[in-house]
């Protein structure tokens, strides 16, 4: 391990679609490689988006069509992992979760594309994206290791939609993390 670090944010912003804006992030990440960075930092909800403005037409126990399509399009939008709504943990990370037969991985490849970029750049990265699981969605951020792959991410305990003006925010101590110990030889 180098005895100093460099560390980076790349002030990014979400492209059309997930293949434009993973496309973006490996160059960006490509880009840093060159310039010796160790640890890059991506946005939140940078992969997915951030919904800016939506109100996917919600009032406190109404949502009409239009909120229902600008939601469902958010949805198709958010990265799938691969993992549990519960969060599976370690079973996550150590890949003990089951495929479904005839897939070649747990959700829609976004991890592995992840992990593959980090591995060709040696740079670790953090990046923000909006995570489906089931049928919920979570600010998430996932931090890939390139030796290791994923090594973990935090999920905010509330789901993303329009509850965040009325209901309380999750204690700090409710939220989810996930980080096995690394130890570099």
């Amino acid at each position: 391990m180098p005895q100093k670090l460099t560390l980076a944010i790349s002030q990014a912003r979400t492209l059309p679609t997930l293949a434009e804006t993973l496309s973006a992030l490996s160059k960006t990440v490509h880009r840093a490689a060159s310039r010796g960075v160790d640890f890059l930092l991506f946005p939140e909800a940078y992969l997915g988006g951030y919904p800016r403005t939506c109100n996917f037409g919600a009032a406190v126990g109404s949502r009409n069509e239009f909120g229902r399509e600008q939601f469902l399009n958010y949805f198709n939008a958010a990265v799938d992992l691969g993992d549990t709504p519960r969060g599976a943990g370690e079973e996550w990370v150590d890949r003990k979760l089951s495929i479904a037969k005839g897939k070649e991985f747990r959700g829609d490849g976004t991890r592995e594309y992840l992990e593959g970029v980090a591995a060709e750049t040696g740079i670790f990265l953090a990046v923000g994206l909006v995570e489906k699981a089931g049928g919920s969605l979570y600010c998430a951020c996932v931090y890939v290791c390139p030796r290791l792959g994923c090594i973990g991410k935090r999920r905010k305990v509330m789901p993303v939609c329009c509850s965040h003006p009325i209901s309380p925010s999750p204690r700090p101590d409710k939220k989810l993390f996930l980080f096995p110990t690394l130890v570099y030889k």
